[in-house]
């Protein structure tokens, strides 16, 4: 239930700015997530996709917002195999572009929700960079990045009695970007 009223918060208020900024788009693709530090005890790699908006302020600064799922696989370590469990990160954040316009550095904030399971939401802190790569017959973009992600909670995830509290990993993502304007 919390996680459909902060969608619906986050797309009336990108649908508002969408008028007053000086570009947007809208972004949609997969990402592959790979764990890093404890958390590779838990899962060696995770498989997702996003949706993510963007607003212009200005030529060089933009607002972000970006909702996902995401699924880490399951890891055998001793014995049988650890579940595969699936994750949906909700950030916003703020997005600088250098002054070629298709290098951008980007930072976000959040939170992570299990659809399923007992774990509390999680704190989400993504910094990332990335280049959209333009398309010859429209206005449309490719928008590829790699970020780094850590979530912070009380109790992440829970494989065999281990608790982790953060639970951090990369990120390459590729996704089809709209230009709305």
């Amino acid at each position: 239930m919390k996680f459909k009223v902060f969608a619906s918060c986050f797309l009336l208020f990108l649908s508002v700015l969408v008028a007053k900024g000086q570009h947007s788009n809208i972004v949609i693709g997969p990402e592959i997530d790979l764990p890093t530090g404890n958390s590779v005890n838990v899962s060696s790699l995770g498989l997702g996709g996003y949706f993510k908006g963007e607003v212009g302020l200005s030529r060089i600064f933009s607002l972000t917002g970006t909702a996902g799922v995401v699924s880490f696989l399951g890891k055998k370590i001793i014995g049988p195999r650890t579940e595969t469990l699936s994750y949906l990160p909700v950030k916003a954040g703020l997005k600088y572009y250098t002054s070629d316009q298709n290098f951008y550095i980007e930072g976000q904030l959040g939170a992570r929700f299990q659809p399923s399971g007992s774990a509390k939401a999680a704190f989400v802190w993504s910094p990332g960079i990335g280049s959209f790569i333009k398309s010859k017959k429209n206005s449309n973009q490719l928008d590829i990045g790699l970020r780094y992600e850590g979530w912070r909670g009380s109790s992440l995830i829970i494989p065999q009695g281990t608790t982790y509290t953060t639970f951090a990993f990369f990120s390459l993502r590729a996704g089809y970007a709209f230009n709305l304007k």
